[in-house]
């Protein structure tokens, strides 16, 4: 009888996720992981087919943190100005993640944040909210997830050091100017 395995495929998971969070995913290979658990690459392999299997397991688990960390439904305040700042935020707390989903692998360059579906939602809720026609608050939304892109982009990169409060700030007035100019070309 084989002896029982005392690396599990979770523990792999957990130690290989905090490496990508602190280092990114170019310090995820089978020694560093295996030297981060103590023990050889044998326990990797025999739960990953590879490290492109564990990668992908890693971006899902990257994905699904993001995923959370958008949900802002049940917030009150403006829909867009929230999201806004939960993107913001994942950026400021988890750079090595958001880079690797929005600047590095991005499938959608405008919206790397959300579906087409999720979209028009959060647009026909911005309509709702400001009553601002859906064409404008389209607009809205374009010129918003543009701003708060570069905004969090700057942010995990470390190139500005500003703060939750800073940052939700900025996205609130630049928010109102940009609700204000669409009202006024209207």
């Amino acid at each position: 009888m084989p002896p029982k395995q005392r690396i599990t495929r979770e523990m792999i998971l957990e130690r290989s996720f905090e490496m990508f969070c602190l280092e990114g995913m170019e310090a995820i290979n089978a020694r560093s992981v295996a030297k981060a658990l103590s023990c050889s690459t044998q326990p990797i392999f025999s739960y990953f087919s590879g490290m492109e299997d564990l990668k992908t397991a890693l971006e899902q688990k990257a994905k699904e943190l993001f995923e959370s960390a958008l949900k802002v439904d049940d917030q009150p305040g403006d829909p867009m100005v929230n999201i806004c700042c939960a993107y913001t935020r994942f950026a400021a707390e988890q750079p090595r993640l958001f880079t690797h989903l929005f600047m590095i692998n991005q499938d959608d360059p405008l919206y790397p944040f959300i579906s087409r579906e999720e979209r028009q939602d959060l647009v026909r809720r911005e309509a709702e909210y400001t009553g601002l026609p859906h064409e404008e608050a389209a607009k809205a939304f374009v010129q918003m997830s543009v701003y708060c892109h570069g905004l969090a982009a700057v942010r995990a990169a470390h190139k500005a050091n500003f703060t939750m409060d800073e940052m939700a700030v900025m996205i609130e007035n630049t928010y109102k100017m940009t609700v204000l100019s669409l009202r006024c070309c209207m």
